[in-house]
């Protein structure tokens, strides 16, 4: 998926500013050094239950869109 600054700047306009926080933080995690330190067992192991119980349903997830979409009706 190929997608420009531009779209994501528009994309990021009609957020609301708590979610703009929560992306503001994905985008310096993701801008960080990588650190050295190794991920924790347990880390591990949730991580490879979720895949698990994706794998087992792959359509019980939503595309991040609906996730907004519903959180927005909560406010």
């Amino acid at each position: 998926m190929n997608i420009t600054v531009e779209q994501l700047a528009d994309k990021l306009k009609t957020l609301p500013a708590h979610f703009l926080e929560r992306v503001w933080g994905y985008v310096d995690a993701l801008s960080e050094e990588q650190n050295s330190e190794e991920i924790p067992e347990w880390q591990k192991t949730v991580v490879a239950e979720r895949l698990d119980e994706y794998r087992k349903n792959p359509d019980s997830g939503i595309e991040m869109d609906e996730v907004f979409t519903k959180t927005e009706k909560l406010e």
